[in-house]
């Protein structure tokens, strides 16, 4: 018989001290060693558990057996351990505990060890959880919406005012600032009286639920209200509310922005900074600054055809290419709402899943089930789980190739974000580390400048 090890970080077990639990088992236990999966950060998704069990499922040769040296080792609370151990049970893939306990008596021993108070958090958050599934409303009603028999119903009066918001926004592509003026111009008023604001209402524009989705806990319930505007109207104004962020008002810098950064087409060279004073045509008016480049090889030694480029003119085309980037990073956007949605409703199908797991190991633990009950009750819900749970790594994925360089392009698209709308107000040596973080090289001829951007 073969065994497999799964080690992860757990408090009071090092991976030296798992994988040495899982050798002397094997020892004792007459097992072949077989290869160890290490969950290096202990993440709620488990990813290499999971890669464990595609691999196991797809590539067994012979009868398997994965070893651990406690229970603990499968998750951070009882829960999730029972749902990994359920899991694997379901797949055929028995499990060992290298501490001399048996899973099933494990489980038991942590889940009656959990706290009256523990125990009482849990059976409120179900309660507030079973609410929220069934569209209860926990809290305030969101402006333009009103309270009815624990649901929400539209508030006739204040929809009006939403939707004239987003028509404002979509239609007439008026920004914030604009719409709460024209609100407090008409005499409209926020729910406490008050004048509405550009917080008031960018936070109307951003809220999903006037869709008719409510979101909860974690939980989200579509098409469980009257929506007041349409799914397609409100990713619109999801776009609308970032690209206005793109947009910008001509600066006066006395930095070189670009010196160091931007080439020389011709040479290679670096771009440096040069001033030059110029007496004005206006009688009586004083000289003028003005900033140019020009590339460092034809200032020093006069080898380089390169003419000098108004530092204005070159640094306001470098953030207009930025601009034109941050907008082709919008037009993901839809896409991505509708990605993030998808996501909600596998969470919200899993969270019910947990709900149901949950209810059988308290009938387990209650004496009124056996193991094997447990197992055969709870096999189609543990597997149904980790179905989900693949799915929804598989989409994350679409994002990018993998996680880090997510992130890192998240990382960039944000740097480029905040660039472009902050320009005028940022410190100019803020501005460069900025640049340089999303920008590889900008090379600059008399006819043409090329930004590369970071990837």
């Amino acid at each position: 018989m073969r065994a497999v090890s799964y080690v992860r970080f757990v408090s009071g077990y090092s991976f030296e001290v798992q994988q040495r639990a899982f050798l002397d088992y094997c020892a004792a236990s007459g097992l072949e060693v077989g290869p160890t999966f290490t969950e290096t950060v202990a993440l709620p998704d488990a990813p290499e558990f999971r890669r464990m069990v595609r691999v196991l499922l797809t590539e067994r040769r012979g009868f398997l057996v994965v070893v651990l040296a406690s229970l603990t080792v499968l998750g951070a609370s009882v829960r999730e351990q029972a749902r990994r151990y359920l899991q694997l049970e379901a797949l055929g893939l028995p499990l060992r505990l290298a501490d001399g306990t048996t899973p099933d008596e494990a489980l038991l021993a942590a889940w009656d060890e959990r706290s009256v108070a523990q125990r009482r958090r849990e059976q409120v958050r179900a309660g507030m959880r079973e609410r929220a599934l069934h569209g209860e409303v926990l809290g305030r009603a969101p402006y333009g919406y009103r309270v009815a028999d624990r649901h929400l119903r539209i508030h006739d009066d204040e929809a009006v005012v939403v939707r004239e918001i987003f028509r404002r926004c979509v239609e007439a592509d008026e920004g914030v600032r604009v719409i709460a003026g024209a609100l407090n111009a008409a005499g409209s008023r926020t729910r406490r009286g008050g004048l509405w604001s550009m917080v008031s209402v960018r936070a109307v524009l951003r809220n999903p639920v006037y869709t008719g989705t409510y979101r909860r806990l974690g939980i989200v319930v579509p098409s469980e209200h009257a929506a007041l505007i349409s799914a397609e109207r409100f990713h619109a104004a999801q776009a609308r509310l970032t690209s206005r962020r793109t947009s910008f008002t001509r600066q006066e810098r006395s930095q070189y922005l670009l010196a160091g950064l931007a080439t020389c087409g011709y040479c290679g060279s670096h771009l440096i900074g040069a001033r030059r004073t110029r007496q004005s045509r206006t009688p009586g008016a004083p000289p003028k600054d003005h900033r140019y480049y020009q590339c460092e090889t034809r200032a020093n030694q006069g080898g380089c055809e390169y003419p000098t480029r108004h530092a204005d003119a070159l640094e306001a085309a470098v953030r207009e290419r930025l601009a034109v980037v941050a907008d082709g990073e919008l037009d993901r956007l839809g896409a991505d709402h509708r990605l993030t949605e998808h996501l909600d409703r596998i969470e919200t199908r899993r969270d019910g899943l947990r709900r149901r797991l949950e209810a059988l190991l308290e009938r387990r633990a209650s004496g009124e089930w056996s193991a094997d009950r447990l197992r055969q009750e709870a096999s189609q819900l543990a597997v149904e789980d980790l179905q989900a749970e693949e799915e929804a790594d598989l989409l994350l994925r679409r994002r990018g190739d993998d996680a880090e360089s997510e992130r890192g392009r998240e990382a960039l698209a944000r740097t480029r974000a905040r660039l472009v709308e902050a320009w005028d107000t940022l410190a100019p040596d803020e501005a460069r580390r900025l640049l340089r973080d999303v920008v590889a090289a900008i090379v600059v001829t008399d006819d043409a400048i090329e930004v590369q951007f970071a990837r």
